[in-house]
């Protein structure tokens, strides 16, 4: 909980990575690749004095997430898997260790599990059965994990997967959602980091020499295909409208960076589709105006009950971006254009939201309550 001069907030931070990166589960150059990637990005995005060390970052442990996620004032957190075999031996961020980690912390993290697009349907097969069995409250879809296997939204098999997984229990989608850099044609541009944040993160003394790196020099066994990228993301917007419409009991929550802006605003003519605003709060660190202006546009579109906020730990600490948002103001150049959040809009993005979605029980009375007019389904 965080508490600030004049109310106490609820969090619930709905993009938290339990991920494993470490030497000993690369399965060659790309892994490691992929984490250094990622660890690049902390640097850049974190904005704190102390950094993560390179290992603690590479593998996220409970203690980890004691003290940076409930420590800093998340109450409850939702694990967002990714798996990634292709890049690492055991899995980067599976389900299995996420249910793990949450039983040494009950009550604390919400299971969701993954649809992997290099499997197709024959990878959804009992999929209703694990949802059951592990009481997964949502999925994340990525259009693809590694190139060539990018799933076209308007499968019907994916609309039979989806609609059994949300009468087994997972109403929730996750779409654009993760830790990879965005870099797919139409990315907003607040979040591309600028060339000097970029040099700045980038400029960090060597672990170690080329020669003795445990992958290139052949320790970090097994080495199972050479180095290449992860997929890229990025979605259709057509085919997201389509396959939302089809599935009105399904919950999808989109990244706020997953498409242009404008396509994204358009969509929240569907009731059922919600935004994600990790990569926008850290945004409004890079590009503070146009970031900013993202955030407005989007509030004017769906409404304070239809966001949600993320953190993306471990590349960013959560304590930081909720102490922004509960302070956020729209800045001087974009004053008279849109309206200052209020107490009831921060309750809600921070954690009446998620908690509504993902069935997270709240203690009596700690959120306020909405006027009829301005809850869900009253034409917030």
């Amino acid at each position: 909980m965080y508490r600030s001069a004049t109310a106490d907030y609820v969090v619930i931070d709905a993009q938290v990575h339990a991920w494993d990166g470490s030497p000993s589960n690369q399965a060659g150059p790309s892994g490691e690749a992929y984490v250094a990637e990622l660890y690049r990005r902390h640097r850049l995005l974190d904005r704190q004095p102390q950094a993560v060390d390179v290992d603690e970052f590479a593998r996220v442990t409970g203690e980890g997430l004691l003290a940076d996620v409930i420590g800093g004032h998340v109450d409850s957190a939702v694990l967002q898997p990714l798996t990634l075999d292709d890049l690492f031996v055991l899995g980067f961020s599976p389900t299995a260790w996420h249910a793990e980690l949450a039983e040494d912390l009950p009550g604390r993290f919400v299971l969701t599990g993954e649809v992997d697009p290099a499997m197709g349907s024959a990878g959804a097969r009992g999929l209703a059965a694990r949802v059951r069995n592990a009481d997964l409250r949502g999925l994340h879809l990525a259009p693809a994990h590694r190139p060539g296997t990018r799933i076209p939204l308007g499968e019907p098999w994916l609309r039979r997967v989806l609609a059994r997984a949300e009468q087994s229990g997972a109403t929730v989608v996750h779409l654009g959602v993760g830790p990879s850099t965005p870099s797919w044609p139409g990315v907003p541009g607040w979040a591309i980091p600028r060339r000097a944040d970029v040099a700045a993160a980038a400029a960090r003394p060597r672990r170690w020499p080329d020669w003795a790196h445990p992958v290139r020099a052949g320790s970090a066994l097994p080495v199972r295909s050479p180095a290449r990228s992860a997929g890229q993301g990025g979605f259709d917007p057509v085919q997201l409208r389509d396959l939302a419409a089809a599935l009105p009991r399904v919950q999808f929550v989109l990244g706020a960076a997953c498409m242009p802006t404008a396509s994204l605003c358009r969509l929240a003519r569907l009731p059922n589709v919600h935004v994600l605003l990790t990569e926008l709060l850290a945004g409004l660190r890079l590009h503070r105006v146009d970031a900013a202006r993202a955030f407005g546009a989007l509030l004017e579109a769906f409404g304070v009950h239809r966001m949600l906020f993320g953190s993306g730990y471990p590349l960013i600490r959560p304590a930081r971006l909720v102490r922004e948002l509960v302070e956020f103001r729209f800045p001087e150049e974009l004053c008279g254009r849109y309206a200052d959040l209020d107490e009831l809009g921060r309750h809600a993005i921070l954690g009446a939201n998620a908690a509504r979605l993902y069935r997270i029980p709240l203690p009596a009375g700690a959120i306020p309550s909405a006027p009829a007019a301005l809850r869900p389904g009253a034409g917030s």
